[in-house]
C-alpha cells in the first residue's frame, strides 16, 4: 500500500522574520553618549556593547561594524539637532529675533563646556581622518541641511527689510554654521557666556 504523500515545508532561515532584540533608537542614543564622551577612536566595541547591552554580534547584524554604528549615531544625533534648530529659527518671533536665539543657545551651551565635550556632529569632524569618505560625505549632508536652514532665516530677514537685502544668503548661511561651529570649538577652553555673546552680536551686525 502506497503511503499518502505528505506535503513538506521549505527550510526557514534561522534568522528570517525574527524580531530585534533591541529599540533601534535606544542603541544609537546610548552609543552617541559614547563615541561623544570618548571620540571614535578611543571608543572600543565593548565600550559600546557595554553601554547599549547589546551583544557584538547583534550590534553587527544591524550596523555592520563599529564605523557603521558611528555612522548611524551620528544620523540619529544629527536629526534631532536639526529638528531643534529648526523649530529655534520658526519661532513666532521676528526673524531676526529668532535667528539670535538660535545662535545664542549654541554660544549658552559652549559657554557651559568648561573643557568638556563640544557637540558631537564637531568633535565627529575634527576626529575625522582625511580617508574617511563615507563619514565626509555624512558631515557634508548635516552641514548643507544646517545650511539650507539658516539661509532660509536669512530671507526671512531680508524679506521683513531686518537684514540686508543684498547679501547672498548662502554664503550667509555658511558663514553662520562657521560661527556655530566656531562657538562650539571655542567652548573647548574656558569661555563665559558674554564673551561668546559678543561674537553672535557682531554676527549679526554683519546681516544689517
Amino acid at each position: 500500500m502506497t503511503k499518502p504523500a505528505t506535503s513538506r515545508k521549505p527550510p526557514v532561515s534561522p534568522g528570517r522574520g525574527r524580531p530585534r532584540e533591541f529599540d533601534t533608537q535606544t542603541v544609537l542614543a546610548c552609543a552617541s553618549e559614547v563615541f561623544w564622551n570618548h571620540g571614535y577612536h578611543a571608543t572600543s566595541v565593548d565600550d559600546l556593547c557595554k553601554a547599549t547591552g547589546v551583544l557584538r554580534g547583534s550590534l553587527y547584524g544591524v550596523f555592520g561594524d563599529k564605523h557603521g554604528l558611528l555612522l548611524a549615531a551620528l544620523d540619529h544625533y544629527a536629526d534631532g539637532s536639526i529638528a531643534r534648530l529648526a523649530e529655534r529659527l520658526n519661532a513666532n518671533v521676528p526673524p531676526e529675533e529668532a535667528l539670535r536665539n538660535a545662535l545664542m543657545h549654541h554660544a549658552r551651551a559652549a559657554s557651559a563646556l568648561n573643557a568638556q565635550r563640544s557637540c558631537f556632529i564637531t568633535s565627529a569632524t575634527l576626529e575625522m581622518s582625511a580617508d574617511d569618505i563615507a563619514l565626509r560625505e555624512r558631515i557634508e549632508c548635516i552641514q548643507r541641511r544646517t545650511i539650507t536652514l539658516l539661509s532660509a532665516a536669512v530671507i526671512r530677514g531680508q524679506a521683513s527689510g531686518a537684514f540686508n537685502a543684498k547679501l547672498d544668503e548662502k554664503a550667509v548661511g555658511e558663514f553662520l554654521l562657521c560661527i556655530t561651529q566656531g562657538l562650539r570649538v571655542l567652548g573647548k577652553t574656558p569661555r563665559d557666556e558674554q564673551q561668546l555673546t559678543s561674537i553672535v552680536d557682531l554676527a549679526m551686525r554683519a546681516l544689517v
